[in-house]
């Protein structure tokens, strides 16, 4: 792969995509190398699949954030069995909250 390539392969990447012409310095190059054409036309059939795909729409799965957060590893990692003891805790302490601010709420007479 040649330097002209190399420069020339955001270009015709972002013709391909936008479906323009490349720029003009780089298009005496891309018009004549062959690797640059297959590029265009592999980014462009790309490019043609994705926005297709745009179209179709599905619903994600319910218990997708906790899936994907449990299978992570590091510090945003949730283990799997952490996930009901966590949600039960959450609901008693903020209920404790809830029922905490009401019976000290300020009454008036």
């Amino acid at each position: 792969m040649s330097l002209l390539c190399e420069i020339s392969a955001p270009f015709v990447a972002n013709s391909a995509v936008d479906e323009s012409e490349v720029v003009r310095p780089l298009r005496f190059h891309t018009g004549s190398c062959l690797r640059c054409q297959a590029r265009h036309a592999a980014m462009s059939k790309t490019a043609r699949e994705l926005h297709a795909m745009s179209a179709e729409r599905s619903e994600a799965p319910a218990n997708m954030e906790w899936r994907v957060l449990s299978s992570l590893e590091g510090d945003l990692a949730v283990a799997r069995s952490w996930r009901t003891p966590i949600a039960v805790v959450a609901a008693v302490v903020s209920m404790t909250a809830a029922v905490l601010i009401w019976r000290l709420r300020p009454r008036t007479s």
